[in-house]
């Protein structure tokens, strides 16, 4: 008789490291479209997106108000917010500029402010107060703000967005 050599029997003792590769990868391919289809909270990030907007038109006012030596403000509405000018008969928001000038937030958008001190007093403001057009926030020739905190927030969604400016103007 004569001898064959024994080859090793071939035993399934489990998966290969690329087929479970292959498999995670089909795994987070259907994840990530079931997380798209989902969709996200529309409303957290309109809320995300006007609370950069508002930093960066704060910061810009901070700029403008150094670099042209005027005192500039925001007012907060319900409906949204406008940037004022000192001017010699009181604040007024300037006609001809494009970025400083009034925004109307969406009406699922609620915005809260909480002021930190007393406002500046400045000579000259208009002491009429049946006609509220005074500033809630100012920003100053000398680089000063109102330290304030706005909370952006929806009925709608949970999100809540919180935008803090300190007293050297900056932002948080």
């Amino acid at each position: 008789m004569r001898a064959r050599p024994v080859a090793p029997a071939r035993v399934a003792a489990g998966f290969t490291l690329l087929e479970l590769m292959v498999v995670l990868v089909l795994i987070g391919i259907i994840f990530s479209f079931a997380m798209l289809s989902f969709g996200g909270d529309d409303i957290a990030e309109m809320m995300e997106e006007e609370t950069r907007r508002l930093e960066t038109l704060i910061a810009l006012a901070a700029d403008e108000s150094v670099m042209r030596g005027e005192e500039l403000a925001i007012r907060f509405t319900d409906e949204g917010y406008e940037f004022m000018v000192l001017r010699e008969d009181g604040w007024v928001v300037p006609e001809n500029d494009r970025l400083l000038r009034s925004y109307d937030l969406p009406e699922q958008m609620e915005v809260r402010l909480q002021l930190e001190g007393d406002p500046p007093v400045f000579p000259g403001s208009p002491d009429n107060k049946t006609e509220d057009v005074t500033p809630q926030v100012f920003f100053l020739s000398s680089g000063e703000v109102t330290p304030f905190t706005l909370v952006f927030e929806s009925r709608q969604s949970r999100a809540r967005f919180n935008l803090n400016v300190s007293l050297m103007g900056n932002i948080e």
